[in-house]
């Protein structure tokens, strides 16, 4: 099972460098340490809610905008079951016809192989 800690934390500096924001910038807005910032990042550091709330607001975005993980961008970083959780929630949110496209370009893929 993929880390909550390590997807939260890869969606954080997802979305700081779209906005193209320090660590440093960000650790301000939220009246956070950058060292801090960057080991939440890392998913070394267990962030709380009201913590976490902070980096959200800071970041200017709602809840619900912040918690669709299937935006990731995926890094190497990610290990092969958080790359899976990541995909298979992004597979969640299409319509059947649009998984099934997926799926056939899948095996395309691995016919190719």
């Amino acid at each position: 099972m993929a880390s909550l800690a390590k997807l939260v934390g890869e969606r954080i500096r997802q979305v700081r460098k779209a906005q193209k924001m320090s660590q440093e910038e960000l650790g301000e807005l939220a009246q956070l340490q950058s060292s801090y910032i960057g080991g939440v990042e890392r998913g070394e550091r267990n962030v709380s809610l009201e913590t976490l709330e902070k980096i959200i607001k800071a970041l200017d975005m709602s809840f619900s905008e912040f918690f669709r993980f299937g935006e990731i961008v995926p890094s190497n970083k990610l290990s092969k079951e958080e790359l899976i959780e990541v995909f298979s929630g992004e597979l969640l949110t299409k319509d059947i016809s649009e998984v099934r496209t997926i799926f056939e370009i899948y095996n395309i893929i691995k016919r190719g192989k």
